[in-house]
């Protein structure tokens, strides 16, 4: 076992109520103490570099305690010697100067989840304004490593290029954009994501014919190509505020809700206090469920992934499909006609791209 990412749900509470989150509301929360114990046991199986992240709910609703995780971690590490990494994902309501000073002096990777133009329609009334400030203000830290992420549903998928140019705009240095796994996206939905697509391809062609160096994450080049995998488990792993071990943070919520399922004994690694004790035969055998989550073992209801010539292309998280009600690893159509036509798009802009060199 060497993990190169360990995420902590710090709370299920959030003062956001998004249209289309699918995390689980509550006022759970991981104890200083837990956490410490979790990260004093895994710090030996910790990668040389590698990554603690912290996620909610919203989690700095809980920065008292990730203020003292983080300096106890720190100076811990001073005899460990590795090169640790902390990331946190907030939705930036939370944030002032003494949060931003604590981010910056630990170089901390932050993920703004921010909806451009469409904030305010699935997210909180009110909080455009105030997260546009927040972003510029943590643009002023350069010891922060910036990404903002924009969740689009079949209702705001309109505002998807006037949003990511908006904050392109702006100067965000990464932004990225996803849509949301539910509920599903009819036909007249999918032609919206392609002109809101092209729209964006147009836009990046546009602005940014002198440099490959462009911000929208989405579109740049990809270095490798082959059958995609989930590395859920394998070097990631994640501690829920109920006590328990996941592969990555999107489970818990797609397996965890009904106790004694099959998916849940399937993808869970028990309570942190018995993997302490038997992670030996807990791991491996848990293991070996998330190994078989790849493109080529997934299917869509016409189609086995692995008989699709584009799988080479394709990267389906496997999870999505269980959001939308079906069981894991099987692609709903829409979830594949969007990929489809966002691999579209994306291979015009490089051959345009090349025929403008």
């Amino acid at each position: 076992m060497q993990l190169s990412i360990f995420t902590l749900v710090w709370t299920e509470a959030c003062n956001f109520r998004c249209s289309y989150c699918y995390k689980k509301k509550g006022d759970a929360s991981i104890d200083l103490s837990t956490a410490i114990k979790a990260v004093d046991f895994f710090a030996p199986f910790f990668a040389p570099e590698c990554q603690i992240n912290f996620y909610g709910g919203e989690p700095l609703l809980a920065f008292g305690k990730i203020k003292k995780l983080v300096r106890l971690v720190e100076e811990k590490n001073k005899s460990r010697g590795k090169q640790i990494h902390f990331c946190i994902s907030t939705n930036g309501s939370l944030i002032d100067d003494l949060i931003l000073e604590f981010l910056s002096r630990y170089k901390f990777s932050l993920l703004l989840s921010f909806d451009g133009l469409a904030q305010e329609i699935s997210r909180k009334k009110g909080s455009f304004k105030r997260t546009v400030a927040v972003l510029k203000k943590i643009m002023k830290n350069p010891e922060i490593e910036l990404m903002t992420n924009s969740v689009f549903t079949a209702e705001t998928v309109k505002y998807l290029s006037d949003s990511i140019k908006f904050i392109a705009k702006l100067g965000a240095p990464n932004i990225g954009f996803s849509l949301a796994s539910c509920p599903p996206w009819d036909r007249s939905s999918l032609l919206e994501l392609k002109k809101e697509l092209a729209s964006l391809r147009e836009f990046i062609l546009a602005s940014y014919e002198k440099t490959e160096a462009f911000p929208l994450i989405d579109f740049r080049k990809d270095t490798e190509k082959g059958v995609f995998g989930c590395f859920a488990g394998q070097d990631r792993l994640t501690l829920t505020p109920d006590g328990r071990l996941w592969g990555c943070h999107l489970f818990p919520d797609y397996c965890g809700g009904n106790e004694g399922t099959r998916e849940q004994s399937q993808y869970c690694f028990g309570d942190l206090d018995r993997f302490i004790k038997s992670h030996k035969s807990i791991y491996p055998r848990v293991l070996s469920n998330y190994s078989r989550l790849r493109m080529d073992y997934f299917r869509t209801p016409q189609i086995f992934c692995h008989l699709c010539p584009e799988l080479e292309d394709c990267s389906v998280c496997p999870v999505d499909a269980a959001v939308s009600g079906q069981a894991m690893g099987r692609i709903p159509d829409w979830i594949c006609r969007q990929n489809k036509i966002f691999r579209q798009e994306k291979e015009l802009l490089w051959k345009e791209w090349g025929r403008g060199a």
